[in-house]
C-alpha cells in the first residue's frame, strides 16, 4: 500500500466512536459502534445547506396481515409530539414547531420496503435537527388521544386515493399478481386494517423497528466530514436497541402460469386496460432497462403507444410505472380508453403492437429516453435534498454504493436490452391484465 492510499484510509477511519465502512462516488459509509446506526456522509460545500435523511428498513412488506399499512401508520405517528416534547411543554410535536420557527423544509414517506424522513435547513441547524430525529426514533407517544385523529386522518387518505380508478384498480391488480409476497398490498394497506389500529399495534411495530441497527442517516450538504459525523454521535450514540432480533419476512412467491385476470366495475364514465407485468428489483440492470423501456413505450408523444392510441384517438391518456423494490415487484402500464373503445380490443391492441417494434423503431427512442435520464441525473446531484431523496432508494435495496455507478449502467443500455426486456417482462406467463369498468 503507496503512502497516499494509507493516508486517505487512515483519514477514512480515524473517527472517534465509528467504523469506517466503504467509500463510493463521494459518499462515505461509517457505522457508530454503540449501537450500530450506519451513517452516510457526503459532502457538498459552498452551499450554506444541510439535508439530514434517517431512512428505517421498514414498510410494507414487513406488516402481518390484519395490520397492513402500519408502516404508514406510524409514519405519520412521528410527527406527533415525543416523550421530551411534553416534558418541555410542546404540545404540537417539536419536528412541526422547528418547521415553522426556521423555515425549513421536512418530511417523510413510506414505501414497500422503507420509511424515510428528512430535513433539509441552514447548516447552523445541523444539532437542533439531528436532536429531534433522534428523540423521534424511540420517544414517540403512542396512545388512543394521539393516535384517533391521526387515524381518521389516514381513512380519509384512503377514501380519497380509493375514489381514483387508476388507484383502486392497482390494488385490486397487486392482490391479484402476488398470491403469497407481501408486495400484494397497498403501502396505505386496506381501509379495514387502518380501521382497527389500536396503539398497541403501533407500539410492537415501533420498538421492533425503529431502533440505531436497523436504520441509516444520511448527512449531505456544507458541513465537513467532523462535524458531522460528531453531531450525529452526540444525538444518537446513546440510544439502545432492543434486546430482541428484527423480525424479518423470507417469503418465494409461487411461480406464475398463465395470464391472471381482476375486473372492477363502478359508477364511472372512467374505463381503463392496465398490463402488469413482475419485473426485476432495484438496482440491478435489469431495472434500469426495464424503466427506459416503458417510458419508450408510454411517456410522451413520440411514445409507442402515445402514436399508437392517443393520435387515432383510441385513448384519451397511456401512463406507465414501475418501483425501485428490492425484489421482483409489478410493473403497471395502464390506458384510459375513450369513448366507444373495448377493453378487450385496446388488450389485443397494445400487446399486438409489441410483437412488431424492431431495433429501426426503438434506437432514437433508446437515444432521446437515456439523454433525458443523464440530463436529470446531473441536475439531481447538485442538490443535497434531491441525493438524499435517490441515495434513500439504493439504501433500502441494501447496494446504496451503486447509485456512484447509475449514470454508466445508464449508458450501456442498448436496444437489444430494450427489446429483449419488452419481450421477457410482456411474456403471457408474467402478466396480470386488470380493466376498470365504468357503468353509467
Amino acid at each position: 500500500m503507496s503512502k497516499t492510499t494509507s493516508a486517505k484510509a487512515k483519514n477514512k477511519t480515524s473517527v472517534t466512536g465509528y467504523t469506517f465502512i466503504k467509500s463510493a462516488g463521494g459518499v462515505d459509509e461509517y457505522q457508530l459502534k454503540s449501537n450500530g446506526l450506519r451513517v452516510l456522509y457526503h459532502n457538498r460545500p459552498e452551499t450554506g445547506v444541510v439535508t439530514t435523511n434517517v431512512t428505517y428498513l421498514v414498510g410494507a412488506r414487513d406488516e402481518e396481515r390484519g395490520v397492513t399499512g402500519v408502516a404508514h401508520m406510524l409514519e405519520h405517528m412521528l410527527f406527533k409530539p415525543t416523550e421530551t416534547d411534553v416534558k418541555q411543554g410542546i404540545k404540537s410535536g417539536k419536528s412541526m414547531q422547528f418547521e415553522r420557527e426556521t423555515g425549513c423544509i421536512l418530511n417523510a414517506n413510506t414505501w414497500k420496503d422503507r420509511t424515510t424522513y428528512y430535513f433539509s435547513y441552514p447548516k447552523e441547524l445541523l444539532n437542533e435537527a439531528l436532536q429531534i430525529e433522534a428523540e423521534r426514533m424511540n420517544g414517540v407517544i403512542l396512545n388512543d388521544k394521539e393516535l384517533k385523529p391521526e387515524q381518521g386522518n389516514v381513512l380519509s387518505e384512503f377514501d380519497m386515493y380509493n375514489g381514483d380508478p387508476h388507484f383502486a384498480l392497482s390494488v385490486q391488480m397487486c392482490s391479484t399478481a402476488f398470491h403469497s409476497h407481501p408486495y400484494g398490498h397497498e403501502t396505505i394497506g386496506y381501509r379495514e386494517d387502518i380501521e382497527d389500529y389500536t396503539p398497541d399495534k403501533l407500539e410492537k411495530f415501533y420498538r421492533n423497528y425503529y431502533r440505531p441497527d436497523n436504520a441509516v442517516m444520511m448527512v449531505i450538504g456544507d458541513i465537513d466530514k467532523k462535524t458531522a459525523l460528531e453531531a450525529v454521535r452526540k444525538s444518537f450514540g446513546d440510544i439502545k436497541n432492543p434486546d430482541t432480533s428484527i423480525p424479518r419476512f423470507t417469503i418465494r412467491e409461487p411461480k406464475q402460469e398463465g395470464v391472471r385476470r381482476i375486473s372492477i366495475e363502478r359508477e364511472s364514465n372512467t374505463n381503463i386496460v392496465s398490463i402488469g407485468f413482475k419485473h426485476e428489483g432495484f438496482p440491478t440492470k435489469d431495472w434500469f432497462v426495464t424503466n427506459i423501456m416503458l417510458g419508450i413505450l408510454s411517456t410522451g408523444p413520440e411514445s409507442i403507444l402515445h402514436r399508437l392510441l392517443i393520435d387515432t384517438g383510441k385513448a384519451s391518456s397511456v401512463d406507465g410505472a414501475i418501483e425501485p423494490t428490492s425484489e421482483t415487484n409489478l410493473g403497471l402500464l395502464s390506458v384510459t380508453l375513450a369513448e366507444g373503445q373495448t377493453h378487450n380490443e385496446i388488450e389485443s391492441l397494445v400487446l399486438n403492437s409489441f410483437k412488431a417494434l424492431d431495433a429501426k423503431t426503438i434506437s432514437p427512442l433508446l437515444k432521446k429516453a437515456k439523454a433525458g435520464i443523464l440530463t436529470d441525473e446531473m441536475f439531481a446531484r447538485q442538490h443535497s435534498l434531491r441525493i438524499a431523496q435517490e441515495l434513500t432508494e439504493y439504501v433500502s435495496s441494501g447496494q446504496w454504493e451503486v447509485y456512484a455507478r447509475t449514470p454508466e449502467i445508464l449508458k450501456s443500455i442498448t436496444t437489444k436490452d430494450i427489446l429483449d426486456s419488452i419481450k421477457k417482462n410482456f411474456e403471457e406467463n408474467n402478466l396480470t391484465i386488470g380493466y376498470f369498468v365504468g357503468k353509467n
